[in-house]
């Protein structure tokens, strides 16, 4: 289990494949109670959770998943630098030359907007030259994410909205076992004491963390 820094070190160290951290510089948050929403709930970890829990954020931070090594999932779409090449100026289309506009924020197989707790699914071309694409059951899984930005704030301060629909709690599985990766603190002191439980979850789960699993077919 790693809560905050420490995940952001599992990430760092290569021990989460898929997740990337989100520290926005627009975001303000001073230990706050944000309210979140349950994304998974056959997942073990979210066994008794309530889909409005409020949790304990330190400073906002959250995570982003991918599907695809090497690539970092769910760009803030209010950014003015972002471009999903890399390539290129603000004014330029941004479009590789030769092929097919692919906007990632966009599930082009279900031709629906892709949220940002969720990863963009593999495209084929991803899939003819697959070393850098996770096995579907090697990929990360979104247990709970924050709730949309009119309900966010439970109690404390916040400012700006890089946080809202973010992954809050992520399940990662790693060699014979899971990384479970917190952006909250989940044992706060007596703040949220409904959020014990995720940590109660994951110890008495920890040998059927991917019960109830859905996996990509590709």
């Amino acid at each position: 289990m790693t809560v905050e820094n420490t995940a952001e070190m599992a990430v760092t160290f290569g021990l989460a494949s898929g997740v990337s951290v989100n520290n926005p510089p627009r975001l303000h948050v001073v230990g706050s109670l944000l309210r979140t929403r349950v994304v998974d709930d056959a997942s073990p970890l979210a066994y008794g959770i309530r889909d409005s829990l409020a949790v304990y954020s330190d400073d906002g931070s959250s995570f982003s998943i991918t599907n695809v090594l090497g690539t970092r999932g769910g760009r803030f779409p209010d950014s003015t630098t972002a471009r999903p090449t890399g390539r290129g100026t603000a004014d330029e289309l941004d479009v590789p030359q030769g092929r097919v506009p692919l906007d990632p924020r966009f599930d082009v197989a279900q031709r629906r907007p892709l949220q940002p707790w969720q990863a963009a699914p593999v495209t084929d071309e991803q899939i003819r030259n697959p070393l850098s694409v996770i096995p579907p059951a090697l990929r990360p899984r979104v247990v709970l994410r924050f709730a949309d930005q009119r309900e966010l704030l439970a109690s404390g301060l916040l400012d700006g909205n890089d946080v809202a629909q973010r992954p809050v709690v992520v399940d990662v599985p790693l060699a014979k076992g899971h990384v479970v990766l917190f952006a909250n603190n989940p044992m706060y002191r007596g703040e949220t004491i409904g959020s014990y439980f995720l940590v109660l979850n994951t110890l008495l789960n920890f040998d059927r963390l991917d019960t109830g699993k859905k996996f990509d077919s590709r």
